[in-house]
């Protein structure tokens, strides 16, 4: 029976790797592009409402160093924590970024449990406080179902109407990347590299979109070393994320086309051909193929299906569920 066991744990954390490593690969690369000003700058312009982004100071925006989200949700969301000033008056922008497939019907109870332990944090450090800032919710969602959920919390209580005045209600800034039009993706150059390959990274229509449209817009960017840095951070989220793309296409393509960016942009193409793509082969289309398992599974897909969308034997997503309804 220990021996059993031992080898159940090894199996687990065998399979956990993998996925683990995927969503700290999409958290590092959304954090890193939307930690920069500008970036972060164009994203609030684009996505909140007219009347707030007319009153706003950019030139106060900042990031806070604390995170809200919990160990159990760490695998499912990250978040970054804004702070900007309104007219003078400090408030706060949480962004709450989804790692998951499914639209998750109770997020604005999560939210709830955010914007407390904001408020806790912020009555700490300020002890003389006579009000509570504002702080406005939103979240990044890049999942293949629309999103359909009422944004509002109180939407989540069936109670009648004299009971309402008892129920918090606030609402949350939701960006359905996924079912926004193309067109409709605006914003400074970076912001809209990042929001496509978000949109994208786990469609047949990836690769498409890089070679035309997503690469491209590195070229742009008129500071070459910046457009570098960040074109190494996709290239590695790519890696890691969409191991189904075209191996020799992307690299001859990437190496062609950075060849108009300048030397450091050629430099990294070449790069991505000798390490990014050899990595992907390695590891990318095995810890893609685990991912799609996991999610396959809380969409409740038979596992003869999840075999043949994978490729996988089948035994080994018998022992994936095993494991993976144990840690459940």
């Amino acid at each position: 029976m220990a021996v059993k066991k031992e080898k159940t744990e090894k199996t687990r954390t065998k399979r956990k790797k993998p996925i683990l490593k995927m969503r700290r690969l999409h958290d590092e690369t959304v954090k890193e592009y939307l930690s920069d000003h500008s970036t972060a700058k164009s994203f609030f312009k684009e996505y909140l409402p007219a009347p707030i982004v007319k009153n706003l100071d950019f030139r106060t925006l900042k990031i806070c160093k604390d995170s809200f989200i919990s160990k159990k949700l760490v695998k499912y969301f990250s978040d970054i924590l804004y702070q900007v000033h309104l007219k003078g008056v400090s408030i706060f922008i949480y962004l709450l970024i989804d790692h998951k497939s499914k639209v998750e019907p109770f997020i604005g109870f999560q939210f709830l449990k955010y914007l407390v332990r904001i408020w806790e944090l912020y009555l700490k450090q300020n002890s003389n406080a006579r009000t509570l800032p504002v702080v406005i919710p939103m979240v990044i969602y890049h999942g293949p179902l629309e999103w359909k959920v009422d944004t509002r919390f109180i939407a989540l209580f069936d109670a009648p109407g004299y009971l309402k005045e008892y129920i918090p209600d606030f609402g949350y800034k939701l960006i359905d990347i996924s079912h926004v039009p193309d067109e409709d993706i605006k914003g400074e150059v970076l912001l809209r590299i990042l929001l496509m390959t978000l949109k994208y990274v786990f469609t047949p229509g990836l690769w498409p979109k890089l070679k035309e449209e997503i690469f491209p817009l590195f070229l742009k960017l008129k500071d070459k070393r910046k457009g570098t840095e960040y074109l190494e951070v996709l290239l590695g989220y790519l890696a890691g994320n969409a191991g189904n793309l075209p191996e020799d296409e992307i690299s001859e393509s990437v190496s062609q086309l950075f060849e108009e960016g300048g030397d450091s942009m050629a430099t990294l193409a070449e790069k991505w051909k000798r390490e990014g793509k050899k990595e992907g082969k390695i590891e990318g289309n095995i810890e893609a193929k685990w991912d799609v398992v996991k999610i396959a599974m809380e969409e409740g897909l038979p596992l003869k299906t999840i075999e043949r969308l994978t490729g996988l034997p089948l035994e080994e997503i018998n022992r994936f569920k095993e494991t993976h309804s144990q840690q459940g």
